[in-house]
This record gives structure tokens, sequence and C-alpha cells, in this order.
């Protein structure tokens, strides 16, 4: 019969993987909740140069039209904003709950390791034990 740090190792290699697949999730989350950051960055910023325009505009006089065209236009962008803040906070709920799973599958994977290394310790000195036994029966019979 083989030794239980080889039968678990299987058991090790597993929560390894699922550790391995936990922090590539969470580095895409990471990557997402930037990527949806960087968008709301930009559309912040695009806001404020059109607002800009728009207030210079104002103060060069133009007609009715145009001042309702960039209100709608700055309308919308208000909106886009408000929809990117929303997926920024869902990205950062993704990535809280990515942090959670990765940090569980870590240490599922830390306690297998240290399970397995306990046990190849325990057969090291177990095996120890029996070469020293045979060693002294070995010197009792030569006497």
């Amino acid at each position: 019969m083989s030794p239980p740090s080889k039968r678990f190792k299987p058991i090790q290699r597993i929560a390894s993987n699922k550790e391995h697949k936990a922090a590539a999730a969470l580095g895409d989350s990471l990557r997402l909740r930037e990527e949806a950051e960087h968008r709301l960055e930009d559309l912040r910023r695009y806001h404020a140069e059109y607002l800009e325009r728009y207030r210079a505009m104002v103060a060069g006089g133009a007609s009715a039209a145009t001042f309702r065209g960039y209100q709608s236009f700055l309308d919308k962008l208000e909106q886009a904003i408000r929809e990117q803040q929303e997926a920024v906070a869902r990205a950062e709920a993704a990535c809280e709950r990515s942090k959670v799973e990765w940090r569980d599958r870590h240490a599922h994977s830390k306690a297998m390791d240290n399970a397995v290394g306990r046990m190849q310790q325990r057969e090291r000195e177990d095996a120890d034990k029996r070469e020293q036994k045979d060693q002294d029966e070995r010197n009792q019979r030569r006497r």
C-alpha cells in the first residue's frame, strides 16, 4: 500500500489547480475593474471638456438650437457617466468576490501542502526508525 502522502498528492494538485484558476480569475476581475475605471475617467474628462466648450459658447452667444444640442449631448454624457459608475461598482463587487474566492482557495491549498508535508515528515521519521531498528537488530546478531 502506498504511503498516505502519495494518496493525498492528487487532492493536493486539485487544490493547487483551483487556487491557480482563482488567481487567474482575480487577475481578470482586477483588469476589468481597471478598464471600467479608465472608461469612467475618460467620460468625465470628455464631459469636462465639452462643458467648457459649452460655457465658452454661452459666453460668446449662439443660437437656441445650438444650446439645446449641446445641452442634450451633455445630458447623454451625464447618463453615460452614471451608467459607467454603476459598471465600476459592479466590477468592484466582482473583484471583491474574486479576492474572497482566491483567499479561500489559497488557504485550502496551503492547508493541503502543510498536511502532505507533515505526512511526508512522519513517513521519513518512521523510515528512519525502521532503519535504526534494522541496524540495531543486525548489530545484535553479530555479537
